[in-house]
């Protein structure tokens, strides 16, 4: 029998703590609701690593504001880095898949999570 995401969850979080379980449940929205706005088809819902992260920003963004950039801080993603952390250790214990190809450093030096998550409230300078 398959483990459930909880289940699988904990098991992360019995070998490591660098983030909350909250962490791994907002990754998990974040990707389906990118699937789901990239219209992936149900039998390949793949999604590049620069896709799932930048879908990760938006969703932080539909969900939280203004304060998504405190939120993710408060759980210690501050870098696309650490989306590719929650990734395989999501992929590591079995319930986030990969393919052929797929590394975890795809996921390293993208654009930053507070450029991202600021970018919307910045305001305009006027000369």
């Amino acid at each position: 029998m398959a483990q459930s995401f909880e289940d699988a969850v904990e098991q992360i979080l019995q070998k490591t703590e660098d983030y909350p379980a909250d962490a791994y449940f907002f990754i998990r929205a974040a990707l389906d609701a990118t699937v789901e706005k990239c219209r992936k088809p149900a039998e390949n819902p793949h999604l590049s690593a620069e896709e799932l992260y930048f879908g990760f920003c938006a969703y932080a963004l539909e969900e939280y504001g203004p304060l998504a950039l405190a939120v993710m801080e408060q759980w210690g993603i501050t870098e696309s880095s650490h989306v590719g952390d929650l990734v395989y250790n999501l992929i590591e214990v079995g319930v986030f898949g990969k393919q052929e190809g797929d590394k975890r450093e795809q996921f390293d030096g993208l654009t930053p999570v507070s450029t991202l998550l600021n970018a919307p409230y910045e305001t305009i300078q006027t000369a």
